[in-house]
């Protein structure tokens, strides 16, 4: 099974942190010559080692709440420009003058299909349902 969208960027948010806290510990050490076998060292240097997967969900936590950070920077200007763009269609198709709507209920099932998609990775959008009326 495909691992969500929110876990995936978790998963990378401890591969940026471990890679990032290896770099430091090593420049710290170098620099202040700091005793390789430090009991709390060797604790950073095994946390930084161990997968995401592996994780306690303690930990697994910390990097989700990253994930979700990265994932709304992502999300919400995504879902502002589809609620937009379904504004627009749903607009368009209440229009009595307009003489072929088969465009624009086209265009929005595309969204809401591209919505369901995005909602089964992990990414939830809030695209209301169509108005009453001309369309679906």
């Amino acid at each position: 099974m495909t691992p969500s969208v929110p876990e995936t960027l978790a998963a990378l948010e401890h591969e940026q942190w471990a890679h990032w806290t290896k770099h430091l510990l090593d420049t710290l050490c170098d620099r202040y010559a700091l005793p390789a076998d430090d009991p709390e060292i060797q604790r950073w240097r095994q946390q930084i080692q161990t997968a995401y997967a592996d994780l306690s969900e303690h930990s697994k936590a910390s990097d989700r709440v990253w994930a979700q950070k990265a994932l709304a920077a992502v999300a919400d200007p995504l879902e502002v420009a589809l609620v937009l763009e379904y504004r627009e269609c749903c607009q368009h198709l209440r229009d009595p003058a307009l003489v072929n709507p088969g465009w624009w209920v086209g265009r929005r099932c595309l969204i809401e299909d591209l919505a369901a998609r995005l909602g089964e990775k992990g990414i939830r959008l809030e695209v209301s349902p169509p108005p009453a009326g001309r369309g679906r």
